[in-house]
């Protein structure tokens, strides 16, 4: 679905080309109003989401300005909604639902008793003034599907371990939710394969953490008289995968020459700076070149901006994209004019099919390659963190580490001091070759750990992994 600048306005219809597919607009979820822009006349349209799939729509009147009989916005609208509600369309109709991301809680002040929902309330006050806003926002989703279903109700002095224990255990057993999508079935610990059990496992920590700290604000308030259901959450042992899925130099020309020309500039903004899309897309001409040799990147995940240093040849790259340019232009736009937003992903898939590549490789595969690149180069993992953002080298260790293989043999060859000189070893080349640059392991379960997990949900985890 395309979606165009609002259709309120006369000035912003007249500026559309003509063509024969419609521009919508969303009006809410399943539901959008828009006009039809070709030869033969401008009339308002509306269509539907049906509950099978698919859509129902319909021409509504001339536009305003283009006959005599048209109609504005308003008007369109109203006879849009009239539409909507006939009981030939919402016997066949999807359920409509609000567009724009939720900023509610959805739990409201317990009377009788402090609940985990009630600590919920002062935990999402209180990161909503102090988070990023991207991650406030993931962290309200997580709480309401996840925390206030399963334990909004439930009285925080009465939270025990056994609960929590059981709490865990619906998570890691609930498949996880795919936009309004119905989840599917639970399926038990001991039949999740390892990817899939890592997954939620990381899901699950990123709940306790949010768990941990609402906790703890509950007794610091004084709202309950004993930590102890702060100190029942512990998180459960868990290891990152290596990250494997990144692009060879060979793979990333390929892939070029598979995009179209405005799909081409962002990707190669990508390969150069290993910025995200959604940074690439908020990026301004002014961000460019302003202090150093580099760019700025706004706050997007975090609540930090960043600088990214260029080569040379990046910073070129950039600098011609400006060339044209008013300071406040987007550096990146679609070749429509209009800014990047979701529309970049089917015309990357395309790429990518294009190319040749593994078929589930997405753009921030792109910020993976940037850094996998940098790395199996001999760069500082110190600099590759400040070039992605991370405040530590923790992520990109856990993440990228494996990668640096060549560049510690190469520091070892050079700076070890011989005991014993000898003459070359024939069988190291063959060697060499035979391993195998990612190792892969059988457990998800790290060697080494130091949480304090403990009790029933821990030694089944073990066991399944």
């Amino acid at each position: 679905m395309t979606i165009t600048p609002p259709l309120k306005t006369p000035e912003a219809i007249a500026g559309l080309p003509q063509r024969y597919a419609a521009y919508w607009n969303i009006i809410e979820f399943c539901r959008h109003i828009g006009i039809r822009k070709w030869h033969s006349g401008v009339v308002w349209v509306a269509r539907t989401r049906l509950a099978s799939g698919g859509y129902r729509q319909t021409q509504l009147a001339p536009v305003e300005g283009y006959h005599s009989k048209g109609v504005d916005y308003k008007t369109a609208l109203a006879l849009a909604e009239a539409w909507f509600a006939s009981p030939e369309i919402a016997a066949i109709a999807a359920a409509p639902y609000a567009k724009g991301v939720n900023y509610t809680l959805r739990h409201t002040k317990t009377i009788g008793g402090f609940t985990v929902g009630d600590a919920m309330i002062d935990y999402v006050e209180w990161k909503r003034i102090s988070g990023a806003r991207t991650h406030f926002e993931c962290s309200l989703s997580l709480i309401n599907h996840h925390i206030i279903p399963r334990l909004g109700d439930v009285l925080l002095e009465e939270f025990t371990g056994r609960v929590f224990t059981e709490f865990c255990r619906d998570v890691l057993e609930t498949p996880p939710k795919r936009g309004r999508q119905t989840p599917g079935p639970r399926v038990s610990l001991e039949s999740l394969d390892r990817e899939s059990l890592r997954k939620r496992k990381k899901t699950l920590n990123t709940l306790i953490g949010i768990l941990r700290t609402a906790f703890r604000m509950a007794w610091e308030n004084d709202e309950v008289a004993s930590d102890r259901a702060w100190r029942c959450l512990k998180r459960l042992p868990h290891s990152d995968t290596p990250r494997t899925e990144f692009l060879t130099r060979t793979q990333c020309s390929a892939l070029l020459d598979a995009c179209n020309e405005d799909l081409r500039l962002l990707v190669m903004g990508a390969l150069y700076t290993g910025c995200r899309v959604s940074e690439l897309a908020q990026m301004r001409v002014r961000d460019v070149g302003g202090h150093f040799f580099g760019v700025y990147v706004r706050p997007m995940k975090s609540y930090r901006g960043r600088y990214v240093h260029l080569p040379e040849e990046g910073m070129s790259f950039f600098l011609d994209q400006c060339e044209t340019k008013d300071e406040e232009d987007l550096i990146f736009r679609m070749s429509s004019g209009r800014p990047w937003s979701g529309s970049h992903k089917h015309l990357f898939r395309q790429a990518v099919i294009a190319a040749t590549l593994p078929p589930g490789f997405v753009f921030h595969g792109l910020r993976h390659t940037y850094a996998s690149q940098l790395v199996q180069a001999g760069t500082p993992l110190a600099i590759v963190a400040k070039q992605l953002g991370h405040s530590t080298t923790d992520t990109v260790s856990r993440t990228y580490g494996h990668l640096s293989c060549q560049s510690i043999e190469s520091e070892l060859n050079r700076r070890f001091a011989s005991i014993k000189k000898r003459g070359a070893d024939t069988r190291l080349a063959a060697l060499r070759t035979s391993l195998q640059v990612v190792e892969e392991t059988s457990s998800s379960w790290p060697v080494r750990n130091h949480s304090e997990a403990s009790g029933e949900i821990v030694s089944l985890l073990r066991s399944v992994c």
